[in-house]
Formats: C-alpha cells, sequence, structure tokens
C-alpha cells in the first residue's frame, strides 16, 4: 500500500470546521495539501493557504493537533496520514488556485466531507457536544 502525507488547518468558528471544496468535485476537504520535497510540515501548510485561501499563518502560532491515518479518499491501496494543525492568520479568507468553494461544516454535515476530514471534524468538535 502507498503512503502520502498532508498537511490540514483546522479553523473552528462556533461548532463548525472551515472546509473546502476543490473546483469540479463533489467533495469537501480541510484546508492544506501534500508537502513539496524538501519542505517541512509546517512550510507546507503556509504554503498551501497562501494558494488556496490567499491568507498569511502567523508562523509563532503554527501548532500540531494531532495527526488521522486513513484510506485516501478517491486513490486505491493508498493510505493518508493528515497531519493536522492550528494556527492565527493574517488577511481575508478567500478562494483561489483550485479552491472553488468554502463551507463551515459541523458533525451534522460532515457527510459531505472525505473520510480523513470526517475524522479531523468529529475529533476536533467532539469535545463540543
Amino acid at each position: 500500500m502507498k503512503q502520502l502525507h498532508s498537511v490540514a488547518w483546522l479553523h473552528k468558528k462556533n461548532a463548525e470546521v472551515l472546509c473546502v471544496k476543490s473546483k469540479g468535485k463533489d467533495t469537501f476537504f480541510i484546508p492544506g495539501g501534500k508537502p513539496e520535497p524538501g519542505e517541512t510540515l509546517e512550510q507546507a501548510l503556509t504554503r498551501e493557504l497562501q494558494e488556496e485561501l490567499s491568507i498569511e499563518l502567523q508562523q509563532d502560532t503554527i501548532c500540531h493537533r494531532f495527526s488521522i491515518t486513513d484510506k485516501a479518499f478517491g486513490l486505491e491501496d493508498t493510505e493518508l496520514t493528515m497531519h493536522c494543525f492550528s494556527a492565527g492568520f493574517s488577511g481575508d479568507i478567500n478562494t483561489a488556485a483550485e479552491i472553488e468553494s468554502l463551507d463551515w461544516i459541523g458533525i451534522a454535515d460532515m457527510a459531505k466531507c472525505a473520510p480523513a476530514a470526517q475524522q479531523a471534524i468529529v475529533k476536533l468538535l467532539g469535545s463540543d457536544h
């Protein structure tokens, strides 16, 4: 089985998590993506959020919260480990690059999300319910 690693930014408001959907897709993911060769997880997170949401992460606030391993959505024989971070930011959140839309998703609506994103939502919001 192939192994993939990704980074994800956990941004919570009330009892919902910011999620994104790429152009032409029906499934929501937590903002982030795959590290480029030679990038640290924090560098990948910073780059991906600049590209996808047009925001700047506050570097001194980046904090690894947890990692989730699950079957990679849409990929056969591939396992994904998603490294989830929280961080403060500056700028206005806007869709950019391949991102078509944003949504705030809670436990009740998480079926719209990929499996690893669903796990992250439960882990992050579980204490709110």
